[in-house]
């Protein structure tokens, strides 16, 4: 079976890139089929959850949610 390369786009700044790639902020759980991830963009610092899980259709759903970046 072939692994499978995440593609993760940062939705504070835009850079996108593999997932190991962003540094992981705590332990990923689950959240109804989804698998979460908090992770913080190497380009801009900015937060955000991301969630990846199968349906229980089958289908693929994958989506973000953005924290508020700190305020200098």
């Amino acid at each position: 079976m072939a692994k499978v390369e995440l593609l993760v786009e940062c939705p504070h700044c835009g850079y996108s890139d593999r997932l190991d790639s962003f540094k992981l902020l705590r332990d990923p759980w689950r959240y109804s089929f989804y698998e979460v991830r908090r992770l913080q963009c190497p380009k801009c610092g900015g937060t955000f959850n991301y969630y990846y899980g199968v349906s229980p259709k089958g289908e693929l759903s994958t989506f973000t949610i953005r924290f508020k970046t700190a305020q200098a």
